[in-house]
């Protein structure tokens, strides 16, 4: 099943290497939202008077756990908006959630409904009037946020715009939407997959234990502050329903990323939820597969299963993407805080453990909690590197469209 979403944008204009888009004119004087979109997307990337980023750059900021902001070229969304110990002033998280209201993103689009991704999203939305993008049953507790919040007097609408990607109870992979939110500029691909969980440990290979621990060290380097209290998501039957992402610039290469923040046991076609068995796992799979060529997978390091099968199913899911750069997320929920660098050594020896072929392997460029907050992960969608030759070929699912439609 495959159903498209339109959204009308006003024109966009060029200046400089800094893109105008819809309104950003108006804000030109709005010190804090050049001080948000600086203080994400890094100074030397944003312009000083206006507030836009520049337009020939994609961006990756990450903000705690599976949380990122991105800009791609200028156009800035949120993947998935939850805070990991959101406080009144910034503190070990460098910044603070209004922050993420100043930011003025256009669009959130959530994995999943459960607190530590879908948190703060309908009051980021409903302060802006921007949509949420999620399942039909995490748009359910949107609501029910967004009704808290007016009620509390927090914002101003007791609904907000939540846009359902897929429709209650679904079998994850049976509906494939495009998502028109960036176009011209980019299609978007989703469709549900699985939210991680625990299944018995899988004895074709050798699986490598993961240690989840935290640094003894860090409450005494990052005393906490006073904690933040809007009303929590995951509410309703919204939690486990995972949505996963693919994002494609329609022109020079192409360039293409991914995004998941839950892995689920794909091999047996398991989440959280419900166990589908393996052909729901395999036809996940074949969904990858047949997705076009991805360069960037912003992928959980983190399953629920990983006491029993270690980092075997995040290597799963990247042997059916096939991305050429590997970035973990979610990370401080579920996996411990500072625990970052024990799964990367354990994902490595996994890779091993599972004769993982060289070649199938991606760049890992990995991140670690709290170093890399809001350090801007920046890349050009131009650089040789993105082009393929292979990727009409693998757009086997006719996903986003005809290419021409976003050519410049």
């Amino acid at each position: 099943m495959k159903r498209t979403y339109t959204v009308v944008f006003g024109a966009l204009m060029l200046a400089l290497s800094f893109p105008l888009v819809g309104s950003a004119q108006d804000r030109k004087a709005d010190p804090d939202f050049i001080r948000a979109r600086q203080l994400f997307f890094g100074a030397e990337n944003v312009d000083p008077h206006s507030g836009r980023v520049r337009h020939d750059k994609v961006i990756f900021s990450w903000f705690t756990n599976s949380s990122y902001a991105v800009s791609l070229e200028g156009r800035v969304i949120l993947l998935d908006s939850y805070i990991h110990r959101a406080e009144t002033v910034p503190g070990r998280t460098p910044f603070v959630v209004e922050d993420l209201v100043s930011l003025r993103p256009e669009a959130i689009f959530l994995g999943h409904g459960h607190f530590d991704h879908a948190d703060n999203a309908a009051f980021v939305a409903g302060t802006l009037g921007i949509p949420i993008y999620a399942s039909q049953e995490t748009c359910v507790a949107m609501q029910q946020d967004a009704m808290s919040l007016f009620n509390n007097g927090v914002i101003q609408s007791p609904t907000v715009d939540c846009r359902d990607v897929t429709t209650t109870g679904s079998t994850p992979g049976v509906e494939i939407v495009n998502i028109n939110q960036l176009e011209p500029l980019a299609c978007i691909t989703a469709f549900r997959h699985l939210h991680s969980t625990t299944v018995p440990q899988d004895t074709d290979f050798p699986i490598v234990p993961v240690i989840n621990d935290a640094d003894p060290r860090d409450p005494m380097i990052y005393p906490p502050g006073i904690a933040h209290s809007y009303p929590t998501s995951g509410v309703g039957g919204g939690g486990p329903i995972s949505i996963l992402y693919q994002f494609r610039l329609r022109h020079d290469n192409k360039f293409t990323f991914v995004w998941h923040n839950t892995t689920g046991a794909i091999k047996e076609g398991c989440g959280l939820d419900q166990c589908w068995g393996p052909a729901v796992g395999q036809h996940l799979t074949e969904i990858m597969q047949s997705l076009p060529s991805t360069d960037i997978e912003l992928g959980s390091m983190v399953s629920l299963g990983f006491g029993t099968n270690g980092m075997r199913d995040p290597i799963l899911y990247q042997l059916a993407i096939q991305p050429q750069v590997y970035i973990p997320v979610h990370q401080t929920n579920a996996a411990m805080p500072t625990s970052s660098l024990r799964f990367k050594t354990s994902y490595f020896q996994q890779l091993d453990a599972m004769n993982v072929p060289q070649d199938q392997r991606p760049e890992a460029r990995w991140v670690v909690d709290p170093n890399e907050y809001l350090k801007p992960q920046v890349y050009d969608p131009d650089d040789d590197r993105w082009e393929k030759p292979d990727r009409d070929k693998r757009n086997a699912l006719g996903v986003c469209g005809p290419d021409d439609h976003g050519k410049r």
